[in-house]
């Protein structure tokens, strides 16, 4: 029997976390909004800026599950829950079942710097692609009325955080007819679909005053323009919903990668691993703090901007005519209703679609845990967190990783002879973060002589630490010992019904009569 319990993440072991935490009050001339993601990203996870307790019906326990501050760019955990959301709509809502191609338009190094100081200007990108990959798709399939179907994403960060603008577009390899008919477009044509690239984000740049007349004849004189097309090696086949969703995720991902950051606090320096770069020649780039927190501040999305847009047979305005003209179609006199708002993926959901734990299991009873409240107010907050110990500062924890696996050990009482299964591998193809390389976690079921097999189980409790009389520490909810903070921040569970209270690496599982 293989469980796997989740785990919450630990903010404060994120060196994101810790270079802003220690570092962005010294990096001057930060803008207002900048300064207050910074604040909202420090207090993502943090029992100390509010939570909802959580209750379990069934053995009384608690659990404090704090607030997150759901962020773009900055949090990575914030920003991966908007990814699942945003790609699962994407693949599953906007894409037609028809073949797809993942297209990455290029720019010159020269003109990067022209979106750094106009961040405007990328909405520019998102639409010489379009205008580019439409004409194009039109004169290969011969459709001058055909529409193509573009999610069109602009990223602004390269393998080191360098400043580095350009466009990913999944795009269905063809285009609709207004009847709704999709025709294939041919392969190749790759350079062809460049040119007209190039000419178009010179065009519209220079319509906006980016670009001036003579700038531009100098860009069109280079032998290599620095306008470039990447195809890939084969489109997506029209029943690979599977692939177009890991597209989808691929174009809204974060611009950073947590695995390839390392924090020296004594040095005050970030160190940066990622493929060889073709013009540094290595696989690294040393940072400052301040360099570091510059780099990424500089990729963080402005608030209200979007970061995909959808074009042609994909649009929003193309989606509701064919909405309504199903509606007309279908013999309805009034107008069809309003398309009700997109249902947000529930945070039990992604966690179990990433880890395979639900983070709502009791892990003393397997209960379902339920909110009873939500503490916001600073007296509430100190009013929780007070009597557990937690209403202080915590020192920085070390990183957990994903959830571990646990393998059962059948435990005879009589004897106490134990009989443990063999640990499995853990699953294959999960996510960041690897696993750790550590021991298995095992669990406990005891086989009482003459008793059937109990399939509840427990932990094998460590000794109970009794709080002394001058600690200073309170009861809650009745409880005769309070509970000091677990060593590694882990979350905090306590019996609402008089029992011992224990850290969560000690859970204990027994008699209801004596232990609940």
């Amino acid at each position: 029997m293989v469980c796997i319990r989740y785990r919450p993440r630990q903010p404060r072991a994120s060196p994101v976390w810790q270079i802003l935490h220690d570092h962005a009050a010294k990096v001057p001339g930060l803008s207002p909004e900048a300064a207050a993601a910074i604040a909202a990203f420090l207090d993502c996870g943090d029992l100390h800026a509010g939570f909802t307790r959580l209750h379990c019906p069934d053995c009384g326990h608690e659990f404090l599950c704090p607030f997150s501050c759901k962020q773009r760019g900055l949090c990575a955990s914030c920003h991966q829950r908007r990814t699942l959301i945003e790609g699962a709509f994407i693949a599953d809502e906007i894409c037609a079942p028809v073949p797809h191609r993942h297209l990455v338009l290029t720019i010159p190094r020269l003109i990067r710097n022209t979106f750094k100081f106009n961040r405007a200007l990328l909405g520019e990108l998102h639409h010489a692609a379009h205008s580019a990959i439409a004409t194009w798709l039109r004169q290969r399939t011969g459709q001058a009325e055909g529409q193509p179907g573009l999610v069109v994403a602009v990223q602004t960060f390269g393998d080191f955080l360098f400043r580095h603008p350009h466009v990913h577009v999944l795009a269905a390899a063809g285009v609709f007819s207004p009847s709704g008919d999709f025709h294939l477009a041919p392969p190749g044509g790759w350079q062809e679909l460049a040119e007209l690239w190039r000419h178009t984000v010179l065009r519209r740049l220079r319509d906006a005053g980016a670009l001036t007349d003579w700038q531009i004849a100098k860009l069109k004189n280079w032998r290599h323009s620095g306008f470039s097309v990447d195809a890939g090696e084969a489109p997506l086949a029209a029943d690979d919903a599977a692939g177009r969703r890991r597209l989808a995720e691929y174009l809204l991902r974060a611009p950073f990668s947590l695995e390839k950051i390392t924090y020296n606090p004594a040095a005050g320096s970030v160190l940066y691993r990622s493929e060889r770069h073709w013009r540094t020649k290595r696989n690294f780039e040393v940072f400052s703090a301040s360099q570091f927190i510059a780099a990424l501040l500089d990729q963080i999305p402005p608030k209200g901007v979007p970061q995909v847009r959808y074009y042609g047979w994909y649009s929003n305005r193309s989606r509701g005519l064919r909405q309504r003209t199903a509606g007309a179609a279908a013999g309805k006199i009034h107008p069809p209703p309003a398309r009700p708002r997109r249902r947000r993926t529930a945070w039990r959901e992604l966690i179990q679609q990433v880890w395979g734990a639900n983070p709502l299991k009791c892990p003393l009873c397997s209960g379902l845990l339920q909110p009873i409240a939500v503490v916001e107010t600073r007296a509430e907050i100190a009013a929780v967190l007070a009597p557990l110990g937690l209403a202080r500062p915590h020192e920085r924890p070390f990183a957990l990783g994903p959830p571990r696996p646990e393998v059962a050990v059948l435990i005879d009482a009589a004897t106490g002879e134990c009989h443990a299964l063999d640990p499995p591998d853990f699953p294959p193809g999960l996510p960041y973060p690897k696993p750790r390389d550590e021991p298995i976690r095992f669990r406990a079921e005891v086989m009482e002589p003459g008793e059937d097999f109990d399939q509840t189980g427990f932990e094998l409790p460590a000794a109970p630490q009794v709080a002394p009389a001058d600690s200073g520490q309170g009861e809650l909810f009745g409880d005769e010992f309070s509970q000091s903070d677990a060593p590694d921040g882990e979350p905090v569970f306590w019996s609402a019904s008089g029992g011992q209270a224990f850290p969560d690496d000690d859970f204990v599982q027994a008699d209801a009569a004596e232990r609940v």
